[in-house]
């Protein structure tokens, strides 16, 4: 995956520490991306982690990034998955 983010650096489309915001359900949501950038399948979006997360907390992380990975498909009307990254 590392590799994935290099090339995208080299190539001048990774987006760092991107604004997200999308609305669930009449809430507002927003967070920052760490990484996203776009590869044959469609977006990657990634969030980095460096505590040790487990259970509860693990699950929160997942529907974080699960949830900014859905506000870059909508907003691009393309694929895009989620990444959580344990640093």
């Amino acid at each position: 995956m590392l590799d994935a983010v290099r090339a995208a650096e080299r190539q001048g489309t990774l987006l760092r520490e991107t604004p997200i915001t999308i609305d669930v359900g009449g809430t507002l949501i927003e967070g920052v991306a760490d990484c996203v950038f776009e590869d044959a399948g469609g977006y990657v979006v990634i969030d980095f982690k460096t505590d040790r997360a487990e259970g509860d907390l693990l699950d929160r992380y997942r529907r974080q990034v699960g949830l900014y990975a859905g506000a870059v498909a909508q907003a691009t009307g393309k694929p895009a998955r989620a990444v959580l990254m344990k640093v």
